[in-house]
């Protein structure tokens, strides 16, 4: 059975969403996010709510997340907040020509298997016998590859997209079995090492997005 691209947001507890949100530095227009949390939650889960799916669930159309409203009292404006902000921790796909330093030759092949984004390529080279077996059938490096599938992996974590995926590879961490093992601190340390300036992203979102990484499937082992 494959391991899952994002997290299993059944298993991504309300309780631990609260406390995710209550420990995090937020951006100005999420701050209010953080106001009347014991008790805003407590209605949350007076409702039967216990998981973030189920919470993505419950505020998935507008329609429903006015009709939440009605019933419990939050307000439409915090309701879709909270909503957009449950969403963002699910890993989203990125087409694989966003990546620097990939020939386009070899995303033409893999295009024409019908592999076009991060997440189809984890899907179908997350096992090292297949990803040797696609770069036979499709005649690309199999070096290459790999690189390709650890970019793929890397930005399966909250926050980094392409360009910062590329960054974590060149800095040697080359997939989220790798990424996890390092402490914010060694990550920015390692990060100022390799490219000989001051980093410009803080202890704190490197935490976060180490800590939602970890509850992804360890699926690449390079």
């Amino acid at each position: 059975m494959s391991n899952q691209y994002q997290i299993d947001l059944k298993k991504y507890s309300l309780q631990k969403y609260k406390k995710s949100l209550q420990s995090r530095d937020m951006i100005p227009s999420r701050k209010s996010l953080k106001d009347e949390l014991d008790a805003r939650f407590r209605i949350l889960k007076e409702r039967g709510i216990k998981n973030l799916k189920e919470l993505i669930d419950a505020l998935k159309t507008k329609q429903k997340i006015e009709q939440f409203s009605k019933e419990t009292g939050l307000s439409i404006q915090y309701l879709t907040l909270l909503n957009r902000e449950a969403r963002s921790y699910i890993s989203k796909p990125i087409r694989l020509d966003k990546f620097s330093g990939i020939q386009t030759k070899y995303l033409d092949r893999l295009d024409d298997v019908g592999i076009r984004n991060t997440r189809q390529l984890f899907v179908e080279a997350q096992d090292k016998r297949k990803r040797e077996q696609l770069a036979k059938e499709i005649e690309i490096p199999l070096d290459l590859l790999n690189e390709l599938v650890g970019l793929s992996d890397l930005s399966r974590a909250y926050g980094v997209g392409p360009v910062f995926a590329r960054m974590i590879f060149d800095m040697g961490i080359r997939s989220i079995r790798e990424f996890v093992e390092c402490t914010a601190e060694d990550f920015i340390r390692i990060y100022e090492e390799q490219t000989q300036k001051k980093a410009d992203f803080g202890v704190g979102e490197i935490q976060f997005s180490l800590e939602l990484a970890r509850d992804l499937d360890i699926a690449i082992d390079m």
